[in-house]
């Protein structure tokens, strides 16, 4: 028993944000049921329950959009079903079916160029087909709903304020961190690639799992953007960092064009790809390293790593090459290799200059560093 409590234990350690995201909608989704069923006696309380279950995201930026894009979708959805009831009789089936053409032609049209929107088509539906408006109109059947979806949307972002609140800056940092690993990943292939022993599919399947993970850190920095401009939260613009993470992600793609094809041109006694081996083993070592490092700056919150490292291996790359035309051995190369060549420099200088602009963005987002106590000043503190 002791041993599966610690495995449970283990795993929630493991997976603290989707713990954190499932305390919260199971607190949200039983506050909206209070609220609407028990002190309220909404005629169907479940759509608040519902909502306040639906809008529950990672982070309290996303909750605010998804409360949002909920209120103001139904509201319109809501408001153009009750027009329509009121103005186009639908007492037969003919007549209901011409009723739905119009309410649903301009909403999903809506829904077409607003995605976010997509309740409002169905809110229409409901006030139009619902059994309560059959008896009643369109009208109150509209009200309870509207009541509903703002009390589902008010408890869940209550709830996302105020229970293991989640900011969008701090999953932004994690994530980060996961996308500078997959780049650490990425850049180890680099020696293999050029020698020609690597796998061809390898390279592109962690280039997908980057565009993922990038895509993922994209949309926590939309949230975390939203909780600056709605006073949330008081943290540095997320831009800065995720324009760099493209940047990076840009540089690796013009490696990997680079390296498509091995290295395998002969220059006498040993071909490019064997000249270029250390330095380029070097560049790959100092890069992952570098990137690694940074992403444990990102979730510790730590100033970032000197790229001091990483920048010597490329100027020894860059060296490794000049000697090479100073010998006159890239002479006989032919056009796609010297474009490869001189290529790849060309990638590996524009990614020491992102690496030195990851280690500032990371030092903008680190907490300031407390000063020194001068010497004469310390003594009588400790005293």
């Amino acid at each position: 028993m002791g041993d599966r409590w610690g495995q449970l234990v283990g795993w929630l350690k493991a997976h603290p944000t989707e713990f954190r995201l499932g305390l919260r909608m199971l607190v949200a989704g039983m506050a909206a049921f209070f609220v609407a069923d028990v002190l309220l006696n909404l005629p169907q309380s479940y759509w608040a329950v519902l909502t306040a279950v639906i809008i529950m995201q990672a982070s309290l930026g996303g909750a605010l959009k998804a409360s949002v894009d909920r209120i103001v979708g139904t509201i319109l959805g809501a408001l153009w079903g009750v027009i329509v009831g009121f103005i186009v009789p639908h007492g037969g089936s003919w007549l209901l079916a011409t009723t739905m053409l119009a309410t649903l032609a301009p909403l999903s049209l809506l829904v077409a160029f607003r995605p976010a929107y997509r309740i409002a088509p169905a809110t229409a539906i409901i006030v139009l087909l619902g059994s309560s408006s059959q008896e009643a109109g369109p009208f109150l059947p509209a009200l309870h709903r509207v009541l509903e979806i703002i009390i589902g949307s008010l408890v869940g972002l209550a709830v996302a304020l105020l229970v293991l609140p989640a900011r969008a800056h701090r999953l932004l940092a994690d994530q980060s961190s996961t996308v500078l690993s997959v780049l650490a990943e990425q850049i180890g292939e680099l020696p293999p690639r050029l020698a020609g022993r690597a796998d061809a599919a390898a390279w592109q399947r962690i280039a997908d799992r980057r565009r993922k993970a990038q895509e993922k850190a994209e949309t926590l920095a939309d949230e975390a953007k939203r909780e600056r401009r709605n006073r949330l939260a008081d943290t540095p613009d997320p831009e800065p960092l995720t324009r760099t993470l493209r940047r990076l992600g840009i540089d690796m793609a013009q490696i990997g064009r680079a390296t498509n094809e091995p290295w395998d041109t002969s220059l006498g006694d040993a071909s490019l790809a064997e000249r270029l081996a250390v330095p380029v083993a070097n560049v790959a070592t100092a890069t992952g390293t570098f990137l690694t490092d940074c992403g444990r700056s990102l979730t510790t919150r730590r100033p970032p790593p000197s790229s001091e490292a990483l920048s010597d291996a490329i100027d020894r790359y860059a060296e490794a090459v000049a000697t090479l035309r100073r010998e006159g051995l890239t002479r006989p190369l032919a056009g796609p290799a010297i474009e490869r060549l001189f290529g790849l420099g060309f990638a590996l200088d524009q990614l020491r200059r992102d690496a030195e602009d990851l280690a500032e963005r990371i030092a903008e987002l680190a907490p300031p560093s407390e000063p020194e106590m001068p010497a004469d000043e310390a003594a009588p503190a400790a005293q």
